[in-house]
């Protein structure tokens, strides 16, 4: 599951959702807000589904022609025959065949702070399609919103996101709880394990027996946990990029985020002309010792010819090299930015990078379901004290004010539980996991 990257440099799905934005703690002093929540969804019906069948229509999405529908699920598994809701589905038919195989089940990733986990048609489906045309001759290929996402009940909230440059949890639990207050469905349901039973519930609507799984970072999560309990229905998995339920590797970003650092420098060191002009880790160091004496402030142009100074602290620009290790198009060009910013050169590199204010400035909104995943999920599990403990690293800082923003968030937060545990199954699984993978490298 990849570093929260930077959508431009993203070839694939996008999934930046590994950390905070690194634009999010530029501006060193931003006031906490709270404002309502908004839902982008109808409220959900009182009666429940009839029969679990669903009717697709035909449509067109992102230009493919497809068909499309709703399947109705219990808002809470926990009583199924209490309000439903509404999951929107988009099924590209196999083209080639009257008699598909078993069909192939697209799980996404992370959407980004204002658009929640899990929405397939969204995020991924048009990189799928292209990707996937030969299995779509003979199997159909499946997208399902998941809860909580832009087509399925998506609510998001102002006032979450931490922009001071320390976090300040009372003021994080304030907002959390004039949120919760003002949302139109109860965000504590749309857990992992909901979205699990929503996509099973899915299945059974389509007709298909047995499913094919690809999943890419949290797609992966969703998957295992998809496995652990409806094994039966799935013949196969390609699960890419991710890490098994039970381990936590948020709290682990720190030391990963170092092992991936030190290997690009080792790569660097390695390679004549890198290493005749550029020194990683020794400019990284230089950068981190001015940034902690005296935070760099930086004018960007913005909207309408706008400009506006943000101030860079070390812990926003740890950030900023963080995202940039977890893709492999930005990871290669960290020699040369940090060689530059060593040399003073701030306003160069921006300018270089194409970033403006609306680049580096927070959405200002925060998908409830992101919230509720982060705070059930065993995986998204922090403990400050924890990341500060573990071996040396750069990145502690950083990590560890991740940790104490997650806790204010989740010691205000009901949630359900969330997926975790072994996973035991039959079915033939392939993980694909790189070892510069700031979050899943292959020993998670």
């Amino acid at each position: 599951m990849e570093s929260r990257r930077f959508a431009w440099a993203a070839s694939g799905p996008r999934d930046q959702w590994r950390r905070p934005g690194w634009w999010a703690a530029l501006i060193a002093a931003a006031a906490l807000t709270a404002a309502g929540c908004a839902a982008a969804s109808p409220s959900p019906s009182a009666s429940p589904p009839s029969l679990p069948k669903t009717t697709l229509t035909a449509c067109h999405v992102e230009g493919w022609p497809a068909e499309c529908g709703k399947v109705w699920v219990p808002q809470d598994w926990a009583h199924p025959d209490g309000p439903v809701m509404p999951l929107e589905v988009v099924v590209m038919p196999a083209t080639a065949t009257r008699h598909p195989a078993a069909p192939l089940f697209y799980l996404a990733g992370y959407n980004g702070d204002n658009a929640g986990f899990g929405d397939a048609v969204l995020n991924g489906m048009t990189w799928a399609v292209q990707n996937f045309w030969q299995l779509n001759q003979t199997m159909d290929l499946v997208f399902v919103e998941q809860r909580g996402t832009a087509g399925s009940g998506l609510q998001t909230c102002s006032g979450l996101q931490q922009t001071s440059a320390t976090v300040d949890p009372a003021a994080i639990r304030a907002a959390a709880r004039r949120c919760l207050a003002a949302a139109r469905r109860d965000p504590r349901y749309d857990t992992t394990t909901a979205a699990v039973r929503d996509l099973d519930q899915v299945r059974q609507a389509l007709g298909y027996d047995e499913i094919n799984i690809y999943g890419p970072s949290y797609g992966v999560t969703l998957g295992l946990a998809y496995l652990q309990r409806y094994s039966s229905h799935v013949r196969t998995a390609v699960l890419d990029s991710g890490s098994l339920l039970s381990v936590p590797l948020w709290q682990q970003g720190a030391v990963h985020d170092q092992q991936v650092f030190d290997q690009l420098a080792s790569r660097c060191a390695a390679t004549p002309a890198c290493a005749r002009s550029y020194h990683p880790a020794a400019d990284l160091a230089a950068i981190l010792a001015r940034l902690n004496a005296h935070p760099a402030r930086v004018t960007l142009p913005g909207p309408g010819g706008q400009h506006q100074t943000v101030t860079i602290t070390a812990r926003a620009f740890l950030s900023f090299v963080a995202g940039y290790l977890g893709e492999a198009q930005t990871a290669v060009q960290l020699p040369a930015i940090l060689h530059a910013l060593a040399l003073g050169q701030w306003s160069q590199v921006i300018a270089r990078l194409g970033l403006t204010t609306a680049d580096l400035t927070p959405a200002g909104s925060t998908a409830l379901q992101d919230v509720t995943i982060q705070c059930s999920d065993a995986w998204a599990a922090m403990n400050p004290a924890t990341v500060s403990q573990q071996g040396p690293s750069v990145f502690t800082p950083m990590v560890t004010a991740q940790a104490e923003l997650l806790h204010a968030w989740c010691s205000a937060w009901p949630h359900d539980p969330g997926v975790s545990g072994i996973v035991r199954t039959t079915v033939p699984v392939v993980f694909l996991n790189g070892t510069a993978d700031t979050a899943d490298p292959p020993a998670n």
